[in-house]
């Protein structure tokens, strides 16, 4: 059994911290079962900003008229645009895992990892134990009980990142930042967007007014059903049947689309860790 200093539980924010504690001393082991970097790096901040600001060049070119500018968008290679932000977010991630692996210290341990004793863990086959453990193994998003969505192939913002083809109709089911933004990058390149929102704002949790102007804004833009809740989920043939109930009127619509994407939020990616077993307390 290898015993450590410290353990750090996910490679993305914890990896700033597995660091800077080697850098001080301190014999740091880091766990990590998936690409190097964390959300952040393979499936948020980084590659949605790329993605965002290739529709943001495509929102000021349809906008050049307005400033005495004429000029057209003949076509839109979307694999090209994807290809060139997966490219390098896989090149930064490899390179770090690079790093890590020719490191004494922090050690790098690839795979899924458990608790099985206090502050004891096991990844692998390995068993290894320190004093100090960090949790930083990140989110997951979470997946609403709807009925028929366990039967249909719906893709969360990890795949709508990397998908390979462009949907032309694409339904969101949530209104937070997440959905908001993916539903810019898609609308601005040509798809047709569907959000469903149980809300009466989109984004609602930022300041009242960000949240009435982006409703609005996307009001125009997008088929917006907010305060509508789905109810069911079917497939017909390469389409996507979602119904959706008002909250609180009697109000039913069905809604068909190419592609469905779930965006309602994320939750801790800690399920797995058999946290019991390390006498942490969860709420």
């Amino acid at each position: 059994m290898k015993e450590f200093d410290l353990i750090v539980i996910g490679a993305g924010s914890g990896l700033d911290v597995a660091v800077s504690a080697s850098e001080k001393g301190l014999k740091t082991a880091i766990i990590e079962k998936g690409p190097l970097g964390g959300t952040c790096l393979n499936r948020g901040c980084i590659p949605s900003k790329m993605l965002i600001h290739s529709a943001d060049v495509i929102s000021e070119i349809k906008k050049a008229h307005l400033f005495g500018i004429n000029v057209k968008i003949n076509s839109i290679d979307f694999s090209k645009i994807i290809s060139r932000v997966t490219k390098r977010v896989d090149k930064e991630s490899k390179e770090i895992e690079h790093s890590l692996r020719h490191s004494k210290n922090p050690v790098l341990y690839k795979g899924e990892c458990k608790f099985i004793d206090f502050k004891t863990i096991q990844i692998n086959k390995e068993i290894i134990k320190a004093d100090k453990i960090l949790i930083a193994a990140g989110a997951l998003p979470i997946i609403p009980d709807i009925k028929g969505l366990n039967k249909v192939n719906y893709i969360t913002s990890t795949e709508a990142l990397r998908l390979k083809k462009q949907p032309k109709v694409m339904t969101i089911i949530g209104g937070g930042y997440i959905a908001a933004e993916l539903a810019h990058f898609y609308g601005s390149l040509g798809t047709k967007i569907n959000i469903i929102q149980h809300n009466k704002l989109i984004v609602p949790r930022e300041d009242q007014d960000i949240s009435n102007k982006i409703t609005e804004i996307f009001k125009k833009k997008y088929n917006v059903f907010t305060e509508f809740e789905a109810e069911e989920v079917k497939k017909k043939g390469n389409n996507f049947i979602v119904k959706i109930k008002h909250n609180t009127k009697k109000i039913r619509k069905t809604i068909k689309s190419d592609q469905l994407l779930i965006a309602i939020g994320v939750r801790p990616n800690s399920d797995s860790l058999y946290l019991e077993k390390t006498k942490v307390n969860i709420n």
